[in-house]
């Protein structure tokens, strides 16, 4: 059972004869949620229940990382499966009968996935897969067989079937895109790569960069900060990962960043919670830390930052630039959240609380309250017919903008849902849109070396 709130959830064990039934095990998060590693599978992927034996595994975040914890039917704690100052992102298999589990973790780093065996007691835990990157996994119930899914930044994805006998071994190959390799190979193709950005106040943020093709350090060159920055998200990985949006930008000679800002996942509760009751105020200031220190690295002009984001990543583009107005010259903003009253609430009170006990916090998160501060130019599309965002949340920032003076450029697409276009046209329509404000700001035309074409 959860509470309203999700900072209260409690396991319950019935007697289906009698109808008596005990609670075994409680927990409360003091300062946050209750988290859920898996957003679609819900809190029953919190438990585990091996087949023919009176224990359970309960996955918690109470000593500051997710880790496994073994229980008896009593509720108590036989052991700490798993320990260490990283996460158990994922159980794939709890075979019974050798008492294994096999769980994906980061161990290795927060920004891959490795698939790790363990004891039932917490001992001989061994890595399995040893290909640097995020690996995707789908596994078979005992454990025995599964299939990965990896890439890095330097790696397209490898599609690999494996045992778990003797440690793992790779049985077959059955896809090394090859062909991606070859094609990117012989066209104008910005890479990924992974950095680290330091703050004013000496935290350390993991991040990539995408530089432009021919890329000149002599050369100064705009930034694009894309981000997403939702809690428990996680906008940067070792993983092989573009967009043919991203990689036109980088022909027109653009920068494009993303970081992982606190309120991510795989950090750590600390780290992930910290944003609780307070949406949108770390993570624009990680934003803007984020800007202002490529902005002081020679190849970057600090005078042409644009942010870009949709969904939580719209609220972030358009709060973050009236919450540090110096740092940003156009914000991109897709379907935005801009009032978290607006919002459905077992999304929001999980984070920001019950409206009634935290009136203040909601108000000081909400767009509108530093709409005077807009000084970048900004543009926002919405379609009307979004059933997750709806369109209220824009056309009230949208008022909010103008009776503060503030001049906005609006795009609704009336028939799309919440990815705002909604057939092929205007979809290119749309990142048109996009695109011909960065080079009207920013004063930018398409370029790649000659004998090659673009990689989009």
């Amino acid at each position: 059972h959860m509470n309203r709130a999700q900072n209260h959830l409690s396991l319950h064990m019935f007697d289906i004869n009698t109808g008596q039934g005990d609670v075994i095990m409680e927990e409360i998060a003091e300062n946050g949620w209750i988290d859920v590693y898996d957003f679609f599978a819900g809190i029953s992927n919190l438990m585990f229940f091996p087949p023919d034996r009176e224990e359970y595994f309960w996955i918690s975040d109470s000593d500051g990382w997710s880790h496994v914890y073994r229980y008896d039917y009593e509720g108590n704690l036989l052991n700490q499966v798993t320990q260490g100052e990283w996460e158990v992102t994922k159980i794939h298999a709890v075979n019974s009968d050798t008492e294994m589990i096999y769980f994906e973790s980061t161990e290795a780093s927060p920004l891959e996935r490795q698939l790790y065996s363990i004891n039932f007691d917490g001992e001989q835990k061994s890595r399995i897969t040893q290909m640097a990157g995020r690996h995707d996994i789908t596994m078979g119930p005992n454990g025995a067989y599964f299939i990965t899914r990896v890439s890095n930044v330097e790696t397209p994805k490898q599609v690999e079937l494996w045992s778990t006998a003797s440690g793992g071994q790779k049985l077959e190959t059955l896809e090394a895109n090859e062909q991606v390799s070859e094609y990117i190979a012989a066209h104008s193709y910005s890479p990924r790569e992974l950095t680290t950005i330091t703050t004013s106040d000496g935290r350390e943020l993991d991040a990539y960069v995408i530089k432009p093709f021919d890329f000149d350090p002599t050369q100064e060159y705009p930034m694009l900060l894309s981000i997403y920055g939702g809690p428990g998200a996680q906008g940067v990985y070792n993983q092989f990962e573009t967009s043919g949006w991203n990689q036109y930008l980088a022909q027109l000679g653009f920068v494009i960043v993303n970081v992982n800002n606190r309120g991510t996942g795989a950090y750590g509760a600390e780290f992930e919670k910290s944003v609780y009751k307070q949406l949108g105020l770390l993570e624009a200031e990680d934003f803007a830390e984020t800007a202002k220190y490529m902005g002081e690295k020679e190849w970057i002009d600090e005078d042409r930052i644009a942010i870009r984001g949709h969904s939580y990543g719209g609220f972030m583009a358009s709060l973050t630039p009236v919450l540090y107005p110096e740092v940003f010259q156009v914000a991109i903003v897709g379907a935005p959240v801009t009032d978290w009253r607006l919002y459905d609430t077992i999304y929001t009170e999980r984070y920001m609380g019950l409206l009634g006990d935290n009136l203040e916090g909601y108000k000081k998160t909400a767009v509108a309250t530093y709409a005077e501060n807009l000084d970048a130019k900004m543009l926002i599309a919405h379609s009307s017919m979004d059933e997750n965002v709806h369109v209220q949340n824009t056309m009230q920032a949208i008022q909010a903008f103008t009776d503060a003076g503030k001049d906005v450029d609006l795009r609704i697409y009336p028939p799309g849902a919440h990815g705002v276009a909604y057939n092929y046209n205007s979809y290119v329509l749309l990142y048109e849109t996009y695109t011909n404000l960065l080079k009207e700001e920013f004063g930018l035309e398409t370029n790649y070396s000659d004998g090659q074409q673009p990689a989009y």
